[in-house]
């Protein structure tokens, strides 16, 4: 037996093994795990919720952050996440806790019943999260997230202010 044809049988043994290493080990590492959606922000705040809560003047910043998952088409997941909150006064020193109605709405928003209200309760401590899960549909979803001193719907007053996060994402 030549060089020659130890050489074309020992590579074709090697890429047979790597065929069936990477045929057995393709599935398992191919579930897609959720992740960040492309996003395009259309207002000058960017992901940044700043919001003034419904408890002793608290106030704060909150990062949104919307994640979808290619096994699970047509659904997202928006994350809510506090950057930690403040107060002031002796309400404040006696429960420290930012409480905040937060109003997701995608695509027609109201007039579709596309509106997701989210309650959110951070204390002073950042990094406190809350994750929910919206239906845009596949494709590009318009969202807006804001805690507004009325509901969408205009029948309830809430005693709170945001500057709005208004965005374009697409999702699988």
């Amino acid at each position: 037996m030549s060089i020659r044809n130890f050489a074309v049988r020992a590579i074709g043994a090697g890429t047979v093994a790597a065929a069936a290493v990477v045929g057995l080990a393709g599935p398992a590492s191919a579930a897609p795990a959720p992740a960040p959606a492309p996003i395009l922000h259309t207002f000058f705040t960017g992901p940044l919720l700043p919001v003034l809560g419904q408890n002793a003047f608290c106030n704060g910043v909150i990062d949104t952050l919307v994640e979808t998952d290619p096994a699970r088409p047509g659904l997202a997941t928006v994350v809510l996440t506090s950057r930690g909150m403040h107060g002031v006064g002796p309400e404040w020193a006696a429960n420290p806790v930012c409480h905040i109605k937060a109003d997701i709405a995608w695509n027609l928003g109201v007039w579709a019943g596309q509106v997701k209200t989210v309650d959110l309760n951070f204390g002073e401590r950042p990094g406190e999260s809350v994750r929910t899960e919206i239906n845009p549909g596949p494709g590009v979803a318009a969202l807006s997230i804001q805690a507004a001193y009325v509901n969408p719907y205009f029948n309830e007053l809430r005693p709170q202010w945001s500057v709005p996060v208004s965005a374009y994402a697409i999702i699988p």
